[in-house]
């Protein structure tokens, strides 16, 4: 480890690989280049200030569904900036919910909130209620197919 980074090894279970895998391939159609985690991280970071916006019993149930001990070893290095952040950021979330988390919990509730995001601004752009594209069809257009319909 240099003065530059910090390196982490985690061992996460199948679905927290998952979500990173998932994760990673929101974050490489969004930015159009080819991604590593450990970039992801570096990255959202610093946008984890509207983490603290989450319900702390959504996280609960999110750490529930997705267990963060496992056998698949990942390694990250990450600059020492994105690791004080993560620090404070764990420190955060530990406080909100009353409980002492690893970086594993941290990490995964980070990428919770990101996909989440991605996919709600996703919605968003299909329902026509983004600021940067026009609704594609009116309701009148779509009488009788249902908005859930119109999601898929």
């Amino acid at each position: 480890m240099t003065g530059e980074s910090r390196s982490y090894s985690l061992d996460i279970s199948e679905h927290l690989f998952y979500l990173t895998t998932e994760s990673l391939r929101l974050h490489c159609n969004e930015t159009k280049r080819y991604q590593t985690l450990a970039g992801l991280l570096n990255e959202r970071i610093f946008a984890s200030s509207s983490i603290d916006e989450q319900a702390p019993e959504t996280i609960r149930e999110h750490l529930l569904a997705i267990p963060t001990k496992g056998n698949i070893r990942v390694y990250l290095n990450i600059t020492r900036s994105s690791a004080d952040n993560l620090t404070e950021v764990k420190r955060r979330l530990g406080t909100a919910l009353g409980a002492n988390l690893t970086v594993g919990d941290t990490l995964s509730i980070m990428l919770f909130h990101y996909v989440v995001g991605q996919k709600a601004m996703r919605i968003m752009k299909q329902l026509g209620l983004d600021d940067s594209t026009p609704p594609a069809h009116s309701a009148a257009e779509h009488t009788g197919s249902g908005v859930a319909q119109h999601i898929r």
